[in-house]
């Protein structure tokens, strides 16, 4: 059995941190790959060395001295080592990079230092051989990984080092230069390695004892959701839950993996799993209810609609020519609407809406807005009669008006639209429906 282990920011923020680390690497013989973060925050008052790194980089472009800024960064890591008792010469490595910046540095190279660093120490600490990122992880030229490639790479070492610490966040480019994923992504780095290393397991540990049905600034003390499919998570994360970058699903998915999200702070906690292979179970209709405020509806009426072949596919080319990304096209007979994130839309509304009218020959647009989305997702309510009736019937009694409505074809996924002032009140409705 090989488990892979990422650690998130919040994970290798201190020495005592870094303390947790090894107690649960140790713990378990099987956990021999493992994938860092940056060094993240101590406490609430505190800053990610990542975004310290993109500071030191905006100071640099307009020539403002960044000592300060990096004096801080040296200061976490160096701080971590003394604690510690490490030997690594973590401050001739700060020295060079500071040097480097005062030459010029490439942004996505500096800022995925703050990995690479906290790699450096980690490896010393575990007793784990280092692997730079951007010696394993591969990019192709059109910014996909290189899975045939990496895999060799990843074949290569381990046939000398069985146990590995591997920095996230970054690979290399066909060139041989850093490239960065989005942030987040040393989620997607500790998947990628999962796939390569053929993994039983992909563990995530992060600062939270697993998903949550419900976001805890709203419902108080939401049920934490044992386990989730792969689908399931999509659709919530898409939808504003965020506990793992959505990307990271697709490398382990491949390979049938399943991911355990496990919290360092609390190691004894079952945390969650995501996996296809999830049972739907009876008493568990809905998985997780999340939701985002802040869209428009531009409902668009023609008459005879029905009948005029390629009129919504028209209309989308006017949005995709304003580079508007779509949310969900519910339509009728004479009428159909768009639902659009309003900030994308706000400065070319009018526009926006005179070319839908003078290319499609609308008889009329309405513009909604203050709209907020809310997903109901559970794979079991396809098989369940009688969901969509519940949550009606739920927000109906508490008096919320549902502006839009919205089911996926694999009926997994119920969408409702609400004013963005019954936005909380919808989803302690839901969540005492179906919790």
């Amino acid at each position: 059995m090989v488990r892979v282990a990422k650690f998130g920011g919040s994970s290798v923020a201190s020495a005592e941190q870094f303390r947790k680390v090894k107690n649960i690497v140790e713990l378990d013989d099987s956990r021999r790959f493992v994938v860092v973060s940056a060094v993240g925050k101590a406490d609430k008052d505190d800053n990610k060395v990542t975004d310290l790194l993109y500071l030191c980089y905006a100071h640099i472009k307009y020539n403002i001295n960044f000592d300060n800024i990096f004096k801080m960064i040296e200061d976490k890591f160096i701080n971590i080592k003394n604690e510690l008792g490490l030997n690594y010469d973590i401050e001739g490595e700060l020295a060079k990079l500071k040097s480097e910046i005062k030459k010029g540095i490439d942004e996505e190279y500096l800022v995925s230092r703050g990995e690479y660093l906290t790699g450096l120490l980690m490896a010393e600490y575990l007793g784990y051989h280092f692997v730079d990122a951007k010696d394993l992880i591969f990019y192709n030229y059109n910014g996909k990984i290189d899975y045939l490639k990496t895999q060799n790479a990843f074949d290569n070492i381990i046939k000398e080092h069985d146990r590995l610490i591997i920095p996230g966040f970054y690979g290399s480019r066909p060139t041989g230069e850093v490239k960065i994923m989005t942030r987040g992504g040393g989620d997607v780095s500790g998947a990628i390695v999962a796939n390569i290393a053929d993994a039983s397991v992909y563990e995530n540990w992060t600062d939270v004892s697993g998903i949550l049905m419900a976001d805890p600034r709203i419902i108080d003390n939401p049920r934490e959701i044992k386990v989730i499919s792969y689908t399931e998570l999509r659709e919530l994360s898409y939808m504003g839950a965020s506990v793992l970058h959505e990307e990271a699903i697709f490398p382990v998915r491949d390979k049938d993996i399943p991911i355990q999200i496990r919290n360092t702070n609390n190691p004894t906690a079952e945390g969650t799993i995501i996996s296809d292979k999830k049972c739907a179970s009876s008493d568990q209709i809905v998985t997780g209810i999340a939701g985002k405020k802040d869209f428009s509806i531009i409902t668009i009426k023609k008459r005879h609609m029905a009948n005029e072949v390629g009129l919504i596919a028209k209309a989308l080319k006017i949005f995709a020519a304003f580079n508007v990304s779509i949310e969900h096209i519910p339509s009728g007979i004479d009428s159909f609407s768009v639902v659009v994130e309003t900030n994308n839309v706000k400065p070319f509304i009018h526009e926006l809406v005179a070319k839908i009218k003078e290319e499609i020959g609308a008889d009329e647009i309405n513009v909604t807005n203050e709209i907020a989305l809310i997903a109901t997702v559970g794979e079991a309510m396809k098989n369940t009669l009688g969901v969509s009736a519940r949550l009606f019937g739920a927000l109906g009694k508490v008096g919320v008006n549902i502006a839009l409505i919205s089911q996926t074809n694999d009926e997994i996924n119920i969408i409702v639209g609400v004013n963005n002032r019954d936005y909380e009140k919808t989803i302690n409705t839901l969540y005492d429906e179906f919790k």
